[in-house]
């Protein structure tokens, strides 16, 4: 079992909350575009989700900071630390967002 503090910095090194935010929000994004272009009421809905989820994913970043905490230990979670402070990783969650764009344009295209 590790300690409190190295999953905060693990967590912190990998950016996962703000990676996996990132991923929520073009996901919605993408799913109320698709519900208004069909013309569908789960437009709204989806609106509403995305408003109300960041406090929720905020919440969630206490309880992932417990759950690396109990399944990693401290030295565990240093050698991921490294890992995650990896230049092509750091390069790869910079471009998230590109990512996504490009995925979702391609699929917009997919679909005609």
């Amino acid at each position: 079992m590790g300690s409190r503090e190295k999953a905060k910095e693990l967590l912190e090194a990998s950016q996962a909350h703000q990676h996996y935010s990132t991923i929520v929000e073009y996901a919605l994004t993408y799913f109320i575009a698709q519900a208004e272009k069909e013309g569908s009421p789960i437009a709204e809905e989806l609106k509403r989700i995305r408003e109300r989820y960041r406090d929720q994913f905020d919440k969630a970043l206490e309880v992932t900071v417990e759950v690396y905490a109990e399944i990693f230990s401290d030295q565990e979670m240093d050698e991921l630390k490294v890992l995650q402070t990896n230049p092509a990783m750091e390069k790869l969650r910079g471009l998230t967002s590109e990512i996504f764009n490009r995925v979702l344009e391609r699929q917009k295209l997919a679909a005609g």
